[in-house]
């Protein structure tokens, strides 16, 4: 929680002068507020403000957004880091565009490619490759829930591995490739 204390000095001083105009800017992680105008914001007023923003970190699209890290640096041989890939910087919904996705082991596979490539993941849940399916919103469709034991079967072996129970990563060979298309 962040606490703001202000000096008494300056509060006399702020009202014995004329109305100016008021400015305050105020970041707290994702949260950003900026006001500026002739009405002079008072010390309850800014503690108010930021009780208000300390309730917006309890949303959990905020909460998801501290929590996100960025993809890791790759670094080249002069020691300066290179720019991220852009499969680093493809949501789902690109991914699937960008590889054609039409039925449902298609879009399993661009969600483990955004899990492993976008996301830097060793590997994935099911339940993680679900999630992702589902924000490809364009091209996820209900029936693929019921279906994905099946789809799963089908990839294992020639797209998937399966690491342990419910656990899966791409092979190789499909990495790779899926690199090299998303490039």
């Amino acid at each position: 929680m962040m606490t703001l204390r202000f000096h008494p000095v300056i509060e006399v001083a702020r009202a014995k002068r004329k109305q100016m105009p008021s400015s305050v800017r105020i970041k707290a992680g994702p949260v950003e507020f900026e006001y500026e105008g002739e009405a002079g914001l008072s010390v309850s007023d800014i503690k108010g403000l930021f009780s208000h923003i300390e309730t917006l970190f309890k949303l959990p699209v905020l909460r998801e957004s501290e929590q996100h890290t960025p993809a890791p640096e790759t670094f080249v041989a002069d020691g300066k880091s290179a720019p991220p890939t852009p499969a680093q910087t493809l949501h789902i919904a690109s991914i699937a565009n960008k590889l054609k996705v039409k039925t449902g082991p298609d879009l399993a596979v661009a969600a483990a490619a955004s899990l492993q490539i976008s996301e830097t993941n060793k590997s994935f849940t099911r339940n993680e490759l679900h999630d992702t399916m589902k924000k490809a919103t364009m091209h996820y469709k209900k029936p693929m829930q019921g279906n994905l034991t099946k789809i799963l079967q089908s990839l294992l072996g020639s797209k998937f591995n399966q690491i342990s129970d419910g656990v899966y990563s791409l092979t190789a060979a499909e990495h790779e490739s899926l690199v090299a298309q998303l490039a």
